[in-house]
């Protein structure tokens, strides 16, 4: 019985903020995907070369679905959401494996696609404690792939390395946890990490006082012992509602939280997956792709990593 009830658990993934909304997968199937562009200046030979070529979200979600059931992933939940009329796409894919112990926190796999050029397609792991759906990113397993020429024929490669990092963000996940539980705080010393953390951009000025009340009085019982983890938890639960922030944030604060546990990622982490061309800086403003006929890079400069 007890087996059966770790099996129904899941992590809340209908949380999102701002201009992103809830749709179902018909919905996203729906909506159109631009097309293929070509460089304004013609090749040598005449033909033209690509500049941009888009995916439909659709494309992304049913690669990634393949690679995990090759991988022998279940996917235990999913949800979609649409912003921008369509034209961007955040996805939660909280997933399962059987060499996977039982624990106390669900794996999300977050996907993003953009036909706006405002972001790459992206991928990215992170989990979420079952008591609470306080959902976090890491930046030990991510990808980013442009919108560009062989965006095609490399994504199953990508989407495969990535996904491969798995089990290894399970083991560095477990033990970040672990380290962050033993070690205990006094009030004085959050108020200092909480105030570290916003100066490295891990939460807001005007969130400040609502991790300090969450700390003071968690929601959730069992975040009221005095120790890292509890403070970690306090974050998360300020985070709820803003999908598009939380992979930066959640990477600003494990950079914090990490050095006062005495954890260092780089023990667990393998090598980042990811596939991005070099591209140089087109040659006028009015050339969508450089001489390779690739998007140029700050068509895609974007403030958060996922």
């Amino acid at each position: 019985m007890e087996n059966q009830v770790e099996q129904t658990k899941k992590v809340n993934l209908r949380i999102c903020g701002g201009e992103h909304k809830v749709v179902d997968l018909d919905e996203v199937k729906s909506v159109t995907t631009p097309e293929l562009e070509y460089r304004k200046e013609r090749n040598r030979d005449g033909s033209l070369s690509v500049s941009y070529q888009p995916i439909s979200h659709n494309y992304l979600i049913e690669k990634t679905r393949k690679h995990l059931d090759d991988a022998g992933f279940s996917v235990v939940d999913e949800a979609h959401n649409l912003a921008r009329g369509g034209k961007r796409y955040f996805g939660l894919f909280e997933v399962t494996h059987p060499n996977r112990e039982n624990s106390d926190r669900g794996t999300i796999v977050g996907l993003r696609n953009a036909h706006d050029k405002s972001f790459p397609a992206g991928l990215c792991a992170g989990d979420a404690p079952f008591v609470c759906d306080n959902l976090i990113f890491t930046n030990s397993v991510k990808l980013a792939r442009r919108h560009t020429k062989n965006i095609l024929a490399e994504l199953d490669q990508v989407i495969a390395r990535t996904l491969g990092q798995l089990f290894s963000f399970w083991t560095c996940q477990d033990d970040r946890i672990d380290s962050y539980k033993e070690r205990e705080l006094k009030d004085a010393e959050v108020h200092d990490i909480v105030i570290r953390a916003f100066r490295k951009g891990a939460i807001s000025k005007t969130k400040v006082i609502d991790v300090i009340d969450q700390w003071d009085s968690s929601d959730h019982p069992a975040f009221w012992d005095r120790n890292l983890n509890s403070l970690y938890n306090a974050f998360t639960e300020v985070y709820k509602g803003n999908l598009t922030a939380l992979p930066q944030r959640s990477d600003a604060l494990h950079s914090v939280l990490d050095i006062e546990a005495g954890f260092n990622p780089l023990d667990c982490e393998t090598q980042e997956a990811e596939l991005v061309e070099a591209v140089a800086p087109a040659s006028a403003p009015l050339v969508l792709g450089n001489v390779n006929g690739e998007v140029p890079a700050d068509i895609y400069e974007d403030e958060e990593p996922f």
